[in-house]
């Protein structure tokens, strides 16, 4: 039995990997629209437009820069849109994993302070747009 996990996967902002990921989280939601009738005696629906959002704890380096402008964008006034990718790993698969694609931004950033190097952050974003990829 394969089992899929985020706690060894990877986190790529645009084409560059720079960070681990403790675990993550992704939630596709899709709105149910009423469409009942007048004469209707029960409700029906139609499906109505997808949302998804994250999160994240990643584990990084904060002396690279391409996790620390990651990090930052969340600060920035506009434009802060950009690709994200997260790897997962399937521990009994062949390939070791698959991977979950998106465009969007930081909706929130919680950083913690640790000793040592590697720092850990909790992420939330915002995705913009149709996932790709697959669970």
């Amino acid at each position: 039995m394969a089992v899929l996990t985020g706690a060894d996967g990877q986190l790529f902002y645009g084409t560059t990997a720079f960070a681990k990921c403790r675990d993550w989280s992704i939630t596709v939601t899709k709105d149910a629209l009423e469409d009942t009738c007048l004469s209707d005696m029960d409700r029906t629906y139609v499906e109505g437009l997808r949302g998804t959002t994250g999160s994240a704890t990643i584990l990084y380096d904060p002396s690279n820069t391409t996790a620390n402008k990651f990090l930052n964008s969340v600060l920035a006034t506009e434009g802060a849109t950009e690709e994200l990718t997260f790897k997962m790993n399937r521990k009994g698969y062949p390939d070791g994993g698959g991977s979950f694609r998106c465009t969007g931004f930081l909706s929130s950033v919680g950083p913690s302070v640790s000793v040592g190097e590697i720092q850990a952050v909790s992420i939330s974003f915002q995705v913009s747009g149709k996932p790709e990829g697959g669970f």
